[in-house]
């Protein structure tokens, strides 16, 4: 028994790791994506406090793990007791953590089975997620798209007459270099059109050489939108509004929010439950290490002849 339950809490103790790391992995990549923007609002659990909180709890769960080693290595039966000890600490924070989950879980599927607005902080989650998306949106129509769509975008009403006076002096409009591309191009061949282009043309290259410089802080919103959300013709008018004006008018009637509702709080949902069943998983896992080393506090001598 005392070789099984050696056996058990060494492979337990990995699995502690393995989750600690993951935790810092999902609190750093909700932190890093951008994805914090989306879900921060008043009513609605602060996502850079989650990722915080889940950052810091990786990290001590790792050390909870590497406490559980070390006392069984160096044959420390104080560092044993410390270790059941805060085992059961995370055991009551994993049940928290599995609870928040399946609460979040719940709340999307609420909010999905209603109209807009399901409830009053859902135009918060609305605003962040508009202005995460456009921004990774904008990303492309500033550094990938050709000038002809981004203007498109931007000026909607005289994107024609923008092409029509920069084509003759020989700017290309068809190339993949998006607005940033654009802009610099008009700069060296027909700086002096620049003051018969529309006022917010200045405002719309200054924009996209901010937006270009945030490329990768929005890359994986970007990947997610362009497998769940693609951009519409209305989204794309809105973006361009949005990020001329960095003002919202409606966070909901053609604005990206509306057009990905759905896939947003499917996205919120599947976390939610997988969060919930992490927490249920580690709760077991916690209430194991807590029985193997219990058994081995009360019979060490057994134990440490075995080790």
């Amino acid at each position: 028994m005392q070789c099984i339950a050696k056996t058990v809490l060494i492979i337990l103790n990995l699995a502690f790791i393995v989750a600690g790391a993951l935790l810092i992995y999902f609190g750093v990549a909700l932190h890093s994506g951008h994805w914090a923007d989306v879900f921060t609002s008043q009513g609605v659990s602060g996502a850079n406090s989650t990722a915080a909180v889940a950052i810091a709890f990786g990290v001590i769960v790792i050390l909870i793990a590497l406490c559980g080693f070390a006392g069984a290595i160096c044959k420390n039966r104080c560092l044993l007791v410390t270790y059941s000890i805060f085992v059961v600490i995370a055991m009551l924070i994993f049940i928290a953590l599995a609870i928040i989950g399946f609460v979040a879980a719940n709340v999307a599927k609420n909010w999905a089975a209603k109209s807009y607005p399901a409830d009053p902080s859902e135009t918060d989650v609305a605003t962040g997620f508009n202005q995460a998306y456009c921004y990774a949106e904008g990303a492309r129509f500033c550094t990938t798209a050709s000038a002809q769509e981004a203007l498109a975008a931007f000026f909607p009403t005289s994107s024609s007459v923008i092409i029509t006076a920069v084509s003759t002096v020989g700017v290309n409009v068809s190339k993949p270099t998006g607005l940033v591309g654009f802009c610099q191009e008009v700069d060296s061949k027909a700086g002096a059109l620049k003051s018969s282009l529309p006022s917010q043309f200045t405002t719309a290259c200054s924009t996209c050489n901010d937006v270009a410089s945030k490329y990768g802080d929005y890359k994986s919103i970007y990947e997610w939108a362009n497998d769940k959300c693609p951009l519409t013709a209305s989204s794309a008018t809105w973006c361009g509004s949005f990020l001329l004006s960095n003002v919202q008018n409606d966070a909901y009637v053609g604005a990206p929010y509306q057009a990905c509702r759905p896939a947003v709080l499917d996205l919120w949902k599947s976390y939610g439950n997988k969060v919930g069943i992490a927490g249920v998983i580690l709760t077991v896992v916690s209430i194991v290490l807590i029985f193997f080393a219990c058994h081995i506090r009360k019979n060490p001598e057994a134990y440490y002849q075995s080790v």
